[in-house]
């Protein structure tokens, strides 16, 4: 009896995670792998850390050697092969390695070809050495560029997620680096307000970033980089680096017949099956489905190809497991700062049809009495119709990403905001607060929901700051007001409010702001119960020195 024959094209996050869920759902069935890098399984999120030498040992980024996965899942793997064609109604495929070519069957295939590097259209980026963090080969490349060369100065073309952490790398390297990015602001995939705090820690530990340029042409002369700008800034640097985002990898997907769905990647089912059912599909070169906004996007994270492919290979061996979809859990960070989101952003949510509304919130990550507390910042996002959590994004320390993670499982459980006031969350004064970040972003968004938070959004607030007909007061401490304030503020410590109501308007709304919310929602809730129109800038000043500084 021939045994059932399964072939993955592709290994790393989708494909040595379907081999391995395939052998563990069925010990019969012959599995095969071709990767066309000599790597099978390797962290490929690890590459720049290595780079930067926080990963000392290059052996730890390899996962699994060829050898060492085939025999604790008794598969074939064929490294430096690869697939270049796809033959469906025969159940064949065509191999390339070295100048060979040969032919295999197959009555099951996976497809995890993942994604290829997007190189923008740049005058002489084709005759140019650049250098990209993607492989493991990659990365051998630039640490012996670096030893063999000794560069002083190294250009990032790109300031997304790889961008940032290239950046990273290159500090601590030694080589002052500059970033440039087309958008307004690194991380395009956040909000610029959330941005903001690793933008300035980059900048703080004295790499450039030049925003809203294009790079129009390179050059390599003498083993010196030249590149120009589209506002005819010339750079020079003996490095250089592009991250410019990447595309699914489905060239040949399209050329087997398999139907790709609108943005580009391979269309699959809840089973992870292509429109040939014996043919799956998981990792970068797929679509996803939104949990939220119930629309297919393309994600390429590690996170939903490594799931993927789980699915992928139990399905193809003879499983039955199905895939809800993604809800875009990342998270990135520059040294000891991190930005983290999950869920749709605030235009997402709108864009997806949601009557969506958003608040802001900056409290410490642990109780502030116990030494090396640090703040967070989030944004939380939620329908005002269903109550329902629709996103949040957070800036702050290591503990911002779990944070982030407890609200994702929220939005994965259907929780609302007023759920949010009342989870329970571990407290004890090293580790947290007895209420926590996320009660209080429920406790805000709530509150607000329930028409008794009297807030105002820092952007709506700017948009009125000058008019003549409106007050301003700040209730933070003297100490706090002389050291940074906004000009039409009058300081009101928010403990003797009571005794200055006389400087205090009753005919005049008045706004009120401290530092991050709370104590001028104190002021507010006290001068409403008076009859005052009062009004508490969501978020402080904090909120709106993020938002000035966009």
């Amino acid at each position: 009896m021939n045994k059932e024959k399964l072939i993955i094209i592709g290994g790393v996050a989708a494909g040595a995670s379907a081999a391995a869920k395939a052998r563990r759902t069925n010990e019969f069935m012959d599995i095969t792998i071709y990767e066309k890098t000599s790597n099978v399984s390797y962290a490929n999120c690890g590459l720049p850390f290595y780079i930067g030498g926080l990963i000392n040992n290059r052996n730890r980024l390899l996962l699994h050697t060829p050898k060492s996965l085939g025999k604790r899942f008794n598969l074939n793997i064929f490294t430096n092969h690869e697939v270049i064609e796809i033959n469906p109604k025969n159940k064949t495929l065509l191999v390339k390695h070295g100048d060979k070519t040969f032919e295999d069957n197959f009555d099951k295939l996976i497809i995890a070809t993942g994604a290829n590097a997007i190189i923008p259209k740049i005058k002489g980026i084709e005759r140019t050495p650049f250098f990209q963090m993607r492989t493991v080969e990659d990365v051998d490349n630039i640490k012996n560029y670096i030893e063999r060369n000794n560069p002083k100065t190294a250009i990032i073309i790109g300031g997304g997620y790889i961008g940032v952490e290239i950046a990273e790398a290159m500090y601590h390297t030694g080589i002052k680096t500059t970033i440039i990015e087309a958008k307004n602001h690194i991380l395009p995939n956040y909000s610029p307000e959330i941005a903001l705090s690793i933008e300035d820690k980059i900048k703080a530990s004295g790499i450039d970033i030049l925003t809203n340029r294009l790079v129009t042409e390179v050059k390599f002369d003498n083993g010196k980089y030249i590149v120009i700008l589209n506002d005819n800034t010339v750079l020079y640097a003996d490095i250089l680096f592009l991250a410019t985002g990447v595309k699914p990898n489905v060239e040949l997907a399209v050329k087997a017949g398999i139907t790709l769905g609108e943005t580009g990647a391979i269309k699959v089912n809840e089973y992870m099956q292509t429109n040939y059912d014996f043919i799956y599909a998981a990792g970068d070169a797929v679509e996803k489905f939104h949990i939220v906004s119930k629309k297919h996007l393309f994600l390429p994270l590690a996170g939903p190809a490594n799931r993927e492919g789980r699915i992928a290979g139990c399905n193809a061996a003879g499983g039955m497991l199905q895939n809800p979809g993604v809800i875009g859990t990342s998270v990135v960070g520059f040294l000891d700062k991190v930005v983290a989101k999950t869920g749709l952003s605030y235009e997402d949510a709108l864009a997806a049809g949601f009557d969506a509304d958003f608040v802001y919130t900056e409290d410490p990550d642990h109780a502030e009495y116990y030494p090396g507390y640090e703040q967070i910042f989030m944004k939380l996002i939620y329908d005002k119709k269903s109550k329902k959590i629709l996103g949040v994004e957070a800036s702050g320390n290591y503990n911002t990403a779990r944070k982030v993670d407890a609200i994702a499982s929220a939005i994965y459980g259907d929780l609302t905001i007023y759920d949010l006031e009342n989870i329970d969350y571990c407290y004890a004064p090293p580790y947290g607060s007895a209420k926590d970040n996320i009660n209080k972003a429920g406790f805000v968004a709530a509150n607000q929901d329930r028409g008794e938070g009297f807030g105002i959004k820092p952007q709506d607030f700017l948009k009125i700051y000058n008019e003549n007909s409106i007050q301003v007061i700040d209730v933070r401490t003297k100490l706090e007001y002389k050291a940074y304030k906004l000009e039409k503020a009058k300081n009101i410590y928010v403990n003797d409010i009571r005794d200055h109501l006389d400087e205090i308007d009753k005919n005049k709304p008045v706004y009120i702001h401290c530092a991050v919310g709370f104590r001028g929602y104190l002021a507010t809730r006290f001068l409403r119960n008076l009859g005052y129109e009062a009004y508490n800038i969501i978020g402080g000043l904090e909120a709106i020195n993020r938002i000035k500084c966009i």
